[in-house]
């Protein structure tokens, strides 16, 4: 299993959300829908922020994407490093860092990207979790990409 810093949270919130954040990376591995579904929190609340820069509301509209994008891109199991997770309560966050690979094979070029075929396409992720029921669900996610090399502002 990939390396964690925790703060706060029992043993047992703690295998149970990073379970969870597991069980998303190989959904989303494979843009296996049925398995978002035991994953994703059904509220209609929850927001996700992917890659693509938009917003999606709710489950069910992320599943929409993952059924365009089924057609139109390839890629494999976005592997986390440099992970930190907090629970406090019923509420629990991970953050990292994510390697994969991607490959867009659709038509539609407008949303291609200049990271086409890239064997390493590194990205950040954010994922909030609500205990829901006994089980801890994905309420929010927000997915960036990785400034690799350069200057930071200011030098900062």
């Amino acid at each position: 299993m990939t390396e964690i810093q925790w703060v706060g949270g029992s043993e047992a919130d703690r295998s149970a959300v990073l379970a969870q954040h597991d069980a998303y990376l190989q959904a989303n591995a494979k843009l296996d829908w049925d398995h978002l579904e035991s994953v994703f929190s059904p509220e209609k609340w929850a927001e996700y922020f992917n890659l693509n820069g938009f917003i999606y509301k709710g489950r069910e509209h992320w599943i929409r994407l993952w059924k365009y994008y089924i057609t139109q891109h390839s890629t494999g199991y976005w592997q986390p490093f440099d992970m930190t997770g907090f629970i406090s309560g019923d509420l629990a966050t991970v953050w990292a860092q994510r390697k994969t690979f991607w490959n867009w094979t659709g038509a539609d070029q407008r949303y291609n990207t200049e990271r086409q075929n890239d064997e390493v396409y590194e990205t950040r992720s954010t994922m909030i979790f609500h205990r829901e029921d006994g089980d801890w669900k994905i309420v929010h996610v927000h997915f960036s990409n990785s400034k690799e090399g350069g200057e930071r502002p200011g030098g900062i």
